[in-house]
């Protein structure tokens, strides 16, 4: 019984991996032609033909396991998710950003969890934790491709847990103080935890989900945000993150809708 599930964990594994590498070319070719995806990948000495993108594309192949992982760190090495990202973000007159636009187009999201799984498959990620809501369709799609459990932090209570872990910080605009609440049972005692979140900016939401994090007894390991804001959040990156993952920089803007 116990080689039989191994055997079928290994095949879910698999499994994943395929799917991972399929969603992430069909994305990227939401917002670049075909020869331009096959140009990107050579240049990262990946050589596929036209006619196999098509096929995995369209879905009637699958690349074997082994190719979806040279697929996926090609990917990640030629950071589309942040050439995607640039495409895809529009701002306004007043040089705002829309991060909502890019927080729920699922072609983007999926170019991030093929990007956390090439880059944290590794790591050893027990936990994702995200802050709703905008973080929450993301960590929802790292979560799975890392085969890791989802925790959500919210700014208030409700009747799902008994009893919860708190931080309070302060929120300038307006001025205020926040909280963020995650349920207790949420973290185990040495959990490695990703924290994941749509824009990195002040780096507040980010220090006080490693609070979090610290005071449910787990470990942040890694930091993954779709774009990053300036350089304040950079000090609130915990020491024990041995990696940070940003799809894009975005530089001389005044401000964005959404995040923290």
């Amino acid at each position: 019984m116990g080689l039989n599930m191994n055997v079928k964990m290994r095949k879910l594994g698999s499994a994943r991996l395929q799917l991972l590498a399929v969603e992430a070319l069909r994305g990227l070719r939401r917002f670049m032609g075909g020869r331009e995806v096959i140009e990107l990948l050579e240049r990262e000495g990946l050589r596929v033909t036209q006619v196999d993108l098509s096929r995995y594309v369209n879905g009637s192949v699958l690349p074997s396991p082994e190719r979806s992982l040279e697929i996926l760190r090609a990917l990640a090495r030629a950071n589309a998710l942040g050439l995607a990202l640039q495409r895809k973000l529009t701002i306004d007159e007043r040089g705002v950003v829309n991060i909502a636009a890019v927080a729920h187009d699922m072609a983007v999201l999926g170019l991030a969890a093929a990007r956390a799984y090439a880059e944290l498959e590794d790591v050893g990620v027990d936990k994702v934790l995200t802050a709703a809501v905008n973080g929450v369709p993301l960590g929802t799609l790292v979560a799975h491709a890392l085969g890791a459990g989802l925790c959500v932090a919210r700014q208030d209570q409700d009747a799902s847990a008994e009893s919860y872990i708190e931080v309070r910080y302060f929120a300038p605009d307006p001025p205020r103080y926040a909280h963020l609440y995650l349920p207790s049972f949420a973290l185990s005692r040495g959990d490695r935890v990703l924290i994941v979140d749509d824009l990195l900016r002040s780096g507040r939401t980010l220090r006080a989900l490693s609070e979090l994090t610290f005071l449910g007894g787990a470990k942040v390991v890694a930091v993954l945000s779709l774009l990053a804001m300036g350089e304040d959040w950079r000090s609130a990156v915990p020491r024990t993150a041995s990696k940070v993952i940003v799809g894009l920089e975005v530089k001389g803007l005044q401000r964005a809708q959404g995040g923290l």
